[in-house]
C-alpha cells in the first residue's frame, strides 16, 4: 500500500506539473464498498477559501467515479479501488486521482479528472507485459485508435485538435505515441495538446494525457503584423551572443584511448523567451506575470547564492603514510604544517579566532579531468569547544575547510562559516557594523586572486556581483546584507567560456574572504573566433530556421495582494488569484538554438550540424506483405540511411552491431563493432548468442551438434553459437537442411532474423 501510494502521488505530480498544496487520501476500498465518510481527521490542510465544489466530499467523489466510468470501462477483475484528492487555494489545480487495481497481478488503471470532472490523464499498467517486445502493427495502422480514444474521453475537444507527430517508445514499452495540438481559427495553440500511447503489439490504449484550457477566450486570428515585421521587431530586442560550449570526445590512436576536450563556438539568443503580439506589436519577455494589487506595497527581493561543496569537484583517493612519504620524497610536497599555515596565516581569508583544531589529509585529485593527477592537502578547521546548553548563550561554533596544492602551496578552495546574527530566544536580530562595501570586497578578492592564481585570473572577467547573506533586518524589515558574492568567468579571445570560472564571497563585517573556489580545464582546445560572422548575420540565420510561427499562447497572470491578510494569506482567496490570458503572437520556438558562427547552420549540443530525425522511408519499399518487417523496423526508428533500402545488399559487421544497439542489445567489449567486413551466417549466430549473454555456454567444447548436413564447414569457434541459434529458432528451418555458414546476409534477411532473435530472447527464462 505504501509504495503504491507514493508512486501514484509521483505520477500525479509529474503529470500535472505542480506540487499539490493539499492532499487528501483514502484507504483502499473495493468497488462494492460504501463511500467513506470524510472527517476532519481525514482531510489534510484544506483551506477555508476553497469553494464547496473544491472540497472533497462523498457526492463529489461519487460524481468523479461516475464521470470516469461513463467513458472508460473498468474490468471487474480490477476490484480494488483507491483515490487521492489534490487541492489548491487557487482552485485551478484541483483534481481527483482514481485508481483501480487487479489484486491478483497488481496491474492497475489510473484516471485523473479536473475539478469539472474532465479526464486529464489515463494510464493502464499491465504487469504481464514486461521485457522487450516488437510491434505487430505499423504506426499508420493504429493512429485511428488514438483518435477514437480522444473522441471517447474528451468528445468536446476532439474536433479542435490536429495530428502533429508520432514516434516509437522503444522495445521495452513497445508503444506508438501520437501527439496532437489544439488548433483554433486555423492557428496552432501548442500550449494545449493531447498525447496518446498505443501498444504496438496489441493495439490497446496504454496512456493518454490532455493539457487543455477549457472555457478559454480565443482572440481573433486577424493580425496587424506580418511575419517579416515580427522578425524585425524580435531582432531589435534579442541579441545573438557568441559563446563557447564544450564537447568531450574520444580518440583511438596508436593503441591509446584518450579523451579530448574541445570548446566550440556558437551564436545563441541572449533571451530564453521572446514573442511579439500579432495585433498590438508589444514585445513579451515572460509568460508568467506577477501583478501586485496594492500599489502601496513595495516588496524587496533578496538574492541568495548557493554555496557549492568545495570538495564535490574532486575525486579523492586517500593515501597511506608510507605512500605519502614516498610521494614527498619524489615530488617534494609541502608539509602538513606548511599547508595549514598557508591557510591560517593568509591575510585575506576569514579565520575565526576559535578555530583551534584541525585535520589534514593528502589526496590525489583529478578535479579537472586532467591527464596527470595532482596532490592536494585537505584541511578542516574546527572550533570544538564544548557547549553547555544550560549556561551558554552562544551556541555558534566556527568551521572552515580548505584545499591546498601540495606541490605549489597555492590555495585551491576555501569555505568558512559566518555567524548568524539572529537570536532565536528573543526572536530579534543582533545588529552588527557592516564596515566594508561591495567595491571594497571586490578589491580584496582580486588581490587574493592575484597572489594565488594570477595566470588564471588574468584570463577572466567579472560577470556577476551580488549581495550574499543577510546580516540582520532593520526595524522596518529592510535587510542589511553582510556579504558580497563575485563571479569571474573565463574568456578566450574576448569570448566567454562560462564552464570555467572563479567564484568567491567577502564578508562586509570583517572584510575577509569566506568562500573561494574555481573550475578550470588546463587542457581544453579552444576554437578560434576569427572569421566569425556578426551577431546580426547570425540572427538572420537563426530566425529563418524552422520554428518561427504565428501561434496562440497562454500567459499566466498571478494577482497578489500582500496587504489583504485579515484572515491570513492562505485563508483569504482575495490575496492570490490566477488568470489565464490567451494571446496571438509570433514566437521563435527554434530548437536547437545554436547557430554556427562560420556557416550559419544549426548545431546540436555536441557542436555537430543538426539533422532533424526523420522516419525511415525508402523509395524501393512498398507497403506489401513481403516488406512488412522492414516497415515495422522503420516504424521502430531503426534502419539504414539513404533513400533506398536495397534489400539484396549484403550487410557488414558494423551495420549488424548498429542495428543490435538501436534495439538495446549492447556489447561494449566487441572489438569488431566498427568492422566494414561483410558478415557471414556463422558470425551472425555468434553475435546473437553474445547479445543474449550465452557466450560462455556457447564455448563449451565437444557438446554441440547442429544436425546440419554442412556442419563440418562451420568454424569450431562458432559451432556452439550456431547450435544454440538453431535451437532458439533464430535461423528458420530450410528444406535442404544446410546452414551455409560462410554465406553473407542480405538486408532483407537480417531484418527477418532480428525479429526472430527478439522473439527468442523473450522466450528465455534467465
Amino acid at each position: 500500500m505504501g509504495k503504491k501510494f507514493i508512486s501514484l502521488i509521483l505520477c500525479g505530480v509529474l503529470f500535472t506539473g505542480f506540487l499539490p498544496s493539499t492532499i487528501f487520501a483514502a484507504e483502499t476500498l473495493t468497488t462494492k464498498a460504501v463511500m467513506p465518510v470524510l472527517t476532519k481527521d481525514t482531510v489534510f490542510q484544506l483551506t477555508a477559501t476553497e469553494s464547496k465544489k473544491s472540497e472533497p466530499s462523498n457526492s463529489l467523489l461519487e460524481a468523479a467515479i461516475k464521470a470516469a466510468k461513463a467513458k472508460i470501462k473498468i474490468p471487474s477483475e480490477y476490484s480494488e479501488f483507491n483515490f487521492y484528492y489534490y487541492g489548491s487555494n487557487t482552485g485551478t489545480n484541483i483534481y481527483w486521482n482514481l485508481n483501480w487495481t487487479n489484486p491478483k497481478n497488481y496491474s492497475y488503471i489510473e484516471i485523473n479528472l479536473d475539478h469539472d470532472n474532465n479526464i486529464i490523464y489515463y494510464y493502464k499498467y499491465d504487469s504481464s507485459r514486461s521485457g522487450k517486445n516488437i510491434p505487430a502493427y505499423l504506426k499508420n495502422e493504429l493512429d485511428y485508435k488514438a483518435k477514437d480514444f480522444i473522441r471517447l474521453i474528451a468528445p468536446e475537444i476532439s474536433s479542435k485538435i490536429e495530428f502533429v507527430s508520432s514516434d516509437y517508445s522503444g522495445i521495452y514499452s513497445n508503444t506508438y505515441t501520437y501527439r496532437f495540438q489544439r488548433k483554433e481559427n486555423g492557428i496552432f495553440f501548442p500550449d494545449n495538446s493531447v498525447t496518446v500511447s498505443v501498444d504496438a503489439a496489441t493495439g490497446e490504449i496504454k496512456s493518454a494525457s490532455i493539457n487543455w484550457l477549457y472555457q478559454a477566450k480565443i482572440p481573433s486570428s486577424v493580425t496587424k503584423l506580418t511575419k517579416e515585421e515580427a522578425a524585425k521587431i524580435i531582432g531589435e530586442n534579442l541579441n545573438m551572443k557568441l559563446s563557447y560550449k564544450t564537447n568531450y570526445y574520444r580518440i583511438f590512436e596508436n593503441g591509446k584511448d584518450e579523451t579530448v576536450k574541445k570548446a566550440f563556438l556558437v551564436y545563441e539568443p541572449d533571451l530564453s523567451y521572446i514573442s511579439v503580439d500579432a495585433v498590438t506589436k508589444e514585445v513579451y519577455l515572460t509568460r508568467n506575470e506577477w501583478v501586485v494589487l496594492d500599489s502601496e506595497y513595495a516588496g524587496k527581493a533578496t538574492d541568495a547564492k548557493e554555496k557549492l561543496d568545495q570538495g564535490a569537484a574532486e575525486e579523492n583517493v586517500t593515501l597511506t603514510e608510507d605512500e605519502i612519504a614516498k610521494i614527498r620524497e619524489l615530488e617534494s610536497l609541502i608539509s602538513k604544517e606548511k599547508a595549514i599555515e598557508t591557510v591560517t596565516k593568509n591575510p585575506y581569508l576569514y579565520i575565526d579566532k576559535n578555530l583551534l583544531t584541525y585535520t589534514a589529509t593528502l589526496s590525489k585529485s583529478y578535479a579537472n579531468n586532467g591527464k596527470k593527477a595532482s596532490y592536494v592537502w585537505n584541511i578542516e578547521l574546527k572550533d570544538e569547544r564544548p557547549i553547555d546548553y544550560n549556561k551558554d548563550q552562544d551556541y555558534y561554533r566556527a568551521y572552515a575547510y580548505a584545499t591546498v596544492d601540495a606541490k605549489t602551496g597555492k590555495i585551491l578552495s576555501f569555505n568558512a562559516s559566518v555567524k548568524d546574527n539572529y537570536d532565536p530566544k528573543t526572536g530579534t536580530w543582533r545588529k552588527v557594523n557592516v564596515k566594508y562595501d561591495r567595491e571594497y570586497g571586490k578589491n580584496i578578492f582580486e588581490k587574493f586572486l592575484t597572489s594565488q592564481i594570477k595566470d588564471r585570473f588574468s584570463k577572466t572577467k567579472l560577470v556577476d556581483q551580488r549581495y550574499d547573506y543577510i546580516a540582520y533586518y532593520k526595524d522596518n524589515n529592510e535587510p542589511v546584507y553582510g556579504g558580497y558574492y563575485y563571479t569571474y568567468n573565463r574568456f578566450n579571445e574576448d569570448v566567454e567560456f562560462p564552464y570555467n570560472g572563479i567564484y568567491g564571497a567577502v564578508d562586509g563585517v570583517t572584510g575577509k574572504i569566506y568562500s573561494y573556489y574555481s573550475t578550470w580545464d588546463d587542457d581544453i582546445i579552444f576554437e578560434s573566433p576569427k572569421n566569425a560572422m556578426s551577431p546580426k548575420e547570425a540572427f538572420e540565420h537563426f530566425i529563418n530556421k524552422d520554428g518561427f510561427n504565428l501561434i496562440y499562447e497562454i500567459n499566466v497572470i498571478n494577482r497578489y495582494n500582500p496587504n489583504n491578510k485579515s484572515k491570513g494569506y492562505i485563508e483569504n482567496s482575495e490575496s492570490y488569484l490566477v488568470d489565464y490570458e490567451v494571446r496571438l503572437v509570433y514566437r521563435p520556438d527554434i530548437y536547437p538554438v545554436y547557430i554556427s558562427p562560420f556557416t550559419g547552420e544549426q548545431l546540436n549540443y555536441n557542436g555537430e550540424v543538426y539533422k532533424e530525425t526523420k522516419p525511415y522511408a525508402y523509395a524501393d519499399i512498398d507497403d506489401t506483405k513481403e516488406n512488412r518487417k522492414i516497415l515495422l523496423l522503420s516504424d521502430m526508428n531503426i534502419g539504414f540511411e539513404g533513400e533506398y533500402f536495397n534489400p539484396e545488399k549484403e550487410v557488414t559487421v558494423e551495420e549488424v552491431n548498429m542495428l543490435m544497439e538501436k534495439l538495446g542489445y549492447y556489447n561494449y567489449k566487441d572489438n569488431t563493432a566498427k568492422s566494414t567486413k561483410l558478415i557471414t551466417r556463422e558470425e551472425l549466430a555468434y553475435i546473437f548468442i553474445k547479445r543474449l549473454g550465452l557466450e560462455k555456454v556457447a564455448k563449451l567444447s565437444d557438446i554441440y551438434t547442429t544436425g546440419y548436413y554442412d556442419e563440418s564447414l562451420i568454424n569450431r569457434e562458432y559451432l556452439g553459437a550456431v547450435a544454440l541459434a538453431k535451437g532458439l529458432e533464430i535461423f528458420p528451418k530450410n528444406t535442404d537442411n544446410l546452414f551455409k555458414p560462410k554465406e553473407n546476409i542480405s538486408r532483407r534477411e537480417i531484418v527477418s532474423l532480428i525479429f526472430n532473435f527478439i522473439n527468442s530472447a523473450n522466450s528465455i527464462d534467465y
